[in-house]
């Protein structure tokens, strides 16, 4: 297949990344060209090392800021594309104007809701669940049943997965300090791992993108010292370095995660996670997982100290059946069968990812 994977203007796949959109995108990407696809990714820039190619329609704004003439600009820019080569295009980020403009190439499209519901996402995506060539994709369990009830239609599961050679793992239960990693504002909540951390006297390493500075300034910054280490917007080897010698990774955010990409990635390296419910996807019951529906740092003491019996050969079990080549087969097949749909065939769209994967297995389509 030939594939265009959209993301947006001014958007950079190079590391450190700014979410994790970003990194599944250059994942997925990877993986599809390793299995005989070609990708092509409209983005700013992605590493030179990158399998897949940049296309970039963009040109640089006359206009500042994000207001009606710069979203015109860009809409006439992605229209000139010519898509007629490609047999999918595929949406991953929140620009309405380019999902508007891009039903008019009237092309098979999916889009992945990477994010949970709220008002001006749903405004959007119930106005584009009307139209028969976009197809919707959740990512967990959690942000499928919430788009499905917004959006009154059927939305296939399919689970994120990771690049399991990224992130080896660790060889000892041992570790030197607790680990936490994600955005650094008050929904990702660090402020609960610093008083946890405190409190059992642990070192604490943070790693993550300032998105909220006053945020920082006012709850981070005051306790940062020899015990308490912020050590920056880091890149995937650099994290997959400070997990070697993590005890435990905290997962604090105490708004519900869509995914729980950065847990993933831990419990790859064999790092038991120990945090929030809202905080990982629900149907992860697990021993690695150790997880409170309370969202008091006091009620991770005793989940941290059971942790430390945690082997990382268990998390890495785990994390295993959430790869990405899991991933990959998954959107594949479901490109295939939206494919032969348009052909007229009957429609065998998967409802979650249980299914799907049973779909792979079974399916006798040639590539």
């Amino acid at each position: 297949m030939k594939i265009l994977l959209v993301s947006g203007p001014g958007i950079s796949l190079k590391e450190p990344y700014n979410s994790g959109i970003e990194a599944f995108m250059v994942s997925f990407a990877n993986q599809l060209v390793n299995e005989g696809h070609v990708v092509d990714v409209i983005a700013e820039q992605a590493e030179a090392d990158a399998k897949f190619t940049i296309i970039n329609p963009f040109s640089s704004n006359v206009w500042a800021g994000f207001g009606f003439l710069t979203r015109l600009k860009e809409m006439l820019q992605f229209k000139k594309l010519d898509v007629d080569a490609y047999d999918i295009v595929h949406y991953n980020m929140f620009y309405p104007h380019l999902l508007e403009a891009g039903l008019r190439f009237n092309k098979t499209s999916f889009l992945t809701l990477h994010s949970p519901t709220d008002k001006q996402r749903v405004t959007v995506y119930t106005k584009l669940a009307r139209q028969n060539s976009l197809q919707f994709v959740a990512i967990s369990e959690r942000i499928k049943r919430q788009w499905e009830a917004a959006l009154e239609i059927k939305v296939p599961l399919i689970n994120n997965g990771i690049d399991m050679r990224l992130w080896p793992t660790k060889s000892t239960q041992d570790g030197e300090y607790l680990l936490w990693s994600a955005r650094i504002n008050e929904e990702k909540n660090v402020v609960g791992a610093i008083q946890l951390a405190k409190y059992l006297q642990m070192p604490l390493k943070i790693a993550g993108r300032i998105t909220d500075q006053q945020y920082f300034d006012e709850n981070v910054k005051p306790h940062l010292n020899n015990q308490i280490e912020y050590v920056g917007h880091v890149t995937q080897r650099e994290l997959s370095n400070l997990a070697i010698k993590a005890s435990a990774y905290l997962a604090t955010a105490t708004w519900q995660e869509p995914f729980g990409l950065a847990a993933l990635e831990m419990l790859a390296s064999g790092v038991p996670i120990v945090g929030f419910d809202t905080a990982v996807p629900p149907d992860w019951a697990h021993e690695s997982v150790l997880v409170t529906p309370f969202s008091r740092w006091q009620d991770l003491i005793e989940l941290v100290k059971r942790s430390s019996a945690i082997r990382p050969s268990t998390c890495r079990e785990f994390a295993s059946h959430l790869n990405i080549q899991n991933m990959a087969s998954g959107y594949v097949e479901l490109y295939r069968r939206k494919l032969l749909q348009d052909d007229g065939f009957e429609d065998l769209t998967f409802t979650d990812s249980h299914e799907l994967q049973e779909g792979v297995a079974q399916s006798q389509i040639v590539k």
